[in-house]
């Protein structure tokens, strides 16, 4: 069975040091020639996610990457996915507040 990968936010994320996670927030910019995107994550803190290689296409507004937390709070990219240039950041956080407040009510996610 494959490991779930928890959805979080800027502020939940070290709890998840050394494991797989996703999370959703706004592009800001790529660094190191597109192997590092900033994100704004949902409750609007930075984060850096490191790519293996620059992504094929350039990133939405929005993205959801899923990846494996470093020590330093910054995830090494499996996978990212475009979300699109309109998606509600704010509803997103609350809905990850209720996700980490209720992990018994929703196991794995």
């Amino acid at each position: 069975m494959e490991e779930p990968k928890p959805r979080v936010n800027g502020a939940t994320i070290a709890k998840f040091v050394g494991r797989r996670v996703t999370i959703v927030g706004r592009y800001m910019s790529s660094e190191r020639g597109g192997h590092t995107l900033l994100l704004e994550t949902s409750d609007k803190q930075q984060l850096r996610a490191n790519l293996s290689s620059p992504p094929l296409e350039p990133p939405s507004a929005y993205v959801e990457v899923v990846g494996k937390v470093e020590y330093n709070c910054q995830l090494t990219v499996e996978r990212l996915v475009n979300f699109g240039n309109d998606f509600d950041l704010d509803t997103y956080n609350d809905a990850i507040q209720l996700l980490n407040n209720c992990p018994v009510a929703f196991p794995g996610l």
